[in-house]
C-alpha cells in the first residue's frame, strides 16, 4: 500500500526549494545553494506541467545571468591562463552542442525520422535548447556560489543531505515491513505512485530521492564526501560522526541499486588511491569494522533480500534505452565523433529497442549513462572538452600549489578530487551535479590562487575573505 498524501508533501518541498532560490539568491546565496542541492539529490520532487520542473531550473535561468553578467568580484581573480582554460572549455562544449545541432536538425527532419511524437519539431527543438540552457546556467550559478560557499560547506552540506535521506530510508524499509505501507512512493509522470520491486517480492528503498537508483547515487555522494572529509580532517557530525556513514550503507543496500554500490566503491577506491598518504590507522580500523559489521548482517538477512542483491550485482547486459544508443552509434560510427545533436539520438537508436520493450518507441529518449548521453548528443568532441576541464583545472593546481598555504592546497585537493569523482558518476549516472560542481570548483580554485598570488606580493595587498567574494555570515565560525 501506498501513502497517497506524500504526493502533496512532495508538492511542498518543491515549492519551498524554489522560494529559496528566488528569495535568497542575493541575500543568502549559500542557504539558494544549498537549495540547489537538495533539489539535485531528490529527483522525485518536482511539479508536473506537462514536463518536470525541478527547482535547479529556476537556479539554471539565474545562473545564466550571472555567467554572461559582469561583476567587480569576478574581474579582481585570477585564475591565470591553465585554470582559466576550464571556462573556455565549458564554453567550447556549449557552443559545440549547440552548433552541431541545427545541421543534424535539418539532416533528420529531411530524412523524416521518427513518428509524430518524436521527429524534430520547432516544439522539440525549442524544448531541447531550454534544457540545456538549464545545465549551462547551472554551471553559472556554481561560479556565482564559489564566492560565498568553501569546499568545505560543500563536502558537509553532502553528507547531511545524504544522512538524512539515508535516516528515512531506513525508517520506509522498517514501516513497510512492519505495516507494508510505503512512507515514499514513486510518483509517476502521470501522477500515479507504486512502490519498487524485485521479482515483485524484495522491496526497494527510494526515500525522498524518486527512485532506488537515485537513492543509491546519492548514498554514494554522501559516502564518498564523508569519506574525504575523514582523510582531508574535516568535522562532520559530531557525536554522530560514525552513525552517518552506517545510514547511508544501509540505505543503499535497502535501495539494491547496481549504480549506487559501483559509484560508492569507484568514489572510495579512487579516494585512496589518490591520497592514501592521508590514511590513519584509525582509518582502516574503521573501515575493516563497517565492513565486518555488513558482510555480518548481510548473511544473516532474509534469503529473498540475498538473491534479490546477487542478482542486481550479476546484471550484465545494459538497459535497453542504454544499449539502443550503443548499438545505433555502433551502428553509424560517423557520429560517435560529433554526435547526433540535442535530443535526436532517439531517431537512430529506436530501431534497435527490443521487441518487447516498448516504453520509448512513441517518446524521445536517451541514454541514463552519461557516458552515451553525451556522446549521442556531442560525440567524442564533446566528452573532450568535458575531460579537458579536469585535465586543466589539475594542471593550473599542481603548477602553482607551492604558493599556497596547506589550508588552501587542502581546500584545492578536495576540490579537485570531488570534480573528478562527479564527472566520473556522470560517464556512469547522467546527473546534473557534474555542471554545478565544475563551475563550483572554478571559482574556488580561482579564489585560492587569487589569495596566493597576492600574499607572493604581486598585488598592492593580500585579498580579504570579503574582496575575493566570500561573506562569513556572523555566527559562522572561520573555516580557512
Amino acid at each position: 500500500m501506498d501513502f497517497a498524501g506524500y504526493k502533496y508533501i512532495a508538492t511542498l518541498l518543491v515549492f519551498a526549494e524554489i522560494a529559496i532560490v528566488l528569495l535568497y539568491y542575493r541575500r543568502d546565496p549559500k542557504l539558494a545553494f544549498y537549495a540547489i542541492l537538495v533539489s539535485i539529490a531528490l529527483k522525485g520532487q518536482y511539479l508536473w506541467v506537462g514536463r518536470p520542473v525541478y527547482a535547479w531550473q529556476i537556479a539554471g535561468l539565474l545562473g545564466l545571468v550571472f555567467m554572461f553578467g559582469k561583476s567587480s568580484v569576478a574581474t579582481s581573480l585570477r585564475p591565470g591562463r591553465t585554470l582559466s582554460a576550464v571556462n573556455v572549455s565549458f564554453q567550447l562544449y556549449c557552443i559545440y552542442a549547440l552548433a552541431v545541432s541545427v545541421p543534424m536538425w535539418i539532416l533528420f527532419s529531411a530524412e523524416g525520422l521518427g513518428t509524430d511524437t518524436t521527429a524534430v519539431s520547432s516544439t522539440r527543438i525549442v524544448t531541447q535548447v531550454v534544457y540545456f540552457s538549464f545545465i549551462v546556467g547551472l554551471y553559472g550559478f556554481g561560479r556565482y556560489a564559489g564566492r560565498y560557499v568553501t569546499t568545505f560547506d560543500l563536502l558537509r552540506t553532502l553528507v547531511i543531505i545524504a544522512t538524512v535521506a539515508g535516516v528515512f530510508a531506513l525508517v520506509q524499509v522498517a514501516v513497510f515491513s512492519r505495516t507494508g505501507l510505503n512512507l515514499f512512493p514513486i510518483i509517476g509522470s502521470d501522477d500515479t505512485i507504486r512502490s519498487a520491486f524485485i521479482n515483485n517480492l524484495t522491496f526497494r528503498a527510494t526515500s525522498f530521492a524518486g527512485e532506488p537508483k537515485h537513492l543509491g547515487i546519492l548514498m554514494s555522494v554522501g559516502l564518498t564526501s564523508f569519506f574525504l572529509a575523514r582523510l582531508f580532517r574535516i568535522r562532520i557530525g559530531g557525536r554522530f560522526a560514525l552513525l552517518m556513514p552506517l545510514a547511508m550503507i544501509g540505505a543503499v543496500l535497502f535501495s539494491l541499486s547496481t549504480t549506487g554500490v559501483a559509484l560508492t566503491a569507484a568514489g572510495i577506491g579512487i579516494s585512496s588511491l589518490l591520497f592514501f598518504r592521508r590514511f590513519r590507522f584509525i582509518d582502516v580500523a574503521v573501515v575493516g569494522i563497517v565492513l565486518f559489521a555488513v558482510l555480518g548482517w548481510y548473511s544473516t538477512a532474509e534469503s529473498s533480500f540475498q538473491t534479490a542483491m546477487e542478482k542486481q550485482l550479476t546484471k550484465e547486459n545494459l538497459e535497453p534505452q542504454d544499449d539502443s544508443v550503443r548499438l545505433a552509434l555502433l551502428a553509424n560510427p560517423e557520429f560517435i565523433l560529433t554526435g547526433t545533436g540535442l535530443g535526436n539520438i532517439h531517431l537512430i537508436a529506436v530501431d534497435y529497442l527490443p521487441a518487447n520493450f516498448p516504453l520509448f518507441r512513441d517518446a524521445g529518449y536517451k541514454s541514463n549513462s552519461g557516458f552515451l548521453f553525451v556522446l549521442g548528443d556531442a560525440g567524442l568532441i564533446g566528452l573532450s572538452l568535458l575531460a579537458a576541464m579536469l585535465a586543466f583545472g589539475l594542471q593550473g593546481y599542481l603548477k602553482e600549489r607551492k604558493l599556497y598555504s596547506s589550508d588552501a592546497r587542502r581546500e584545492a585537493s578536495v576540490s579537485l578530487a570531488l570534480l573528478f569523482l562527479t564527472f566520473l558518476s556522470l560517464m556512469l549516472r547522467y546527473d546534473v551535479f557534474f555542471f554545478l560542481f565544475s563551475g563550483f570548483v572554478y571559482t574556488r580554485l580561482s579564489i585560492l590562487r587569487t589569495r596566493a598570488i597576492e600574499a607572493q606580493g604581486e598585488g598592492k595587498r593580500p585579498l580579504s575573505l570579503r574582496a575575493t567574494g566570500y561573506h562569513r555570515q556572523p555566527f559562522e565560525k572561520p573555516l580557512l
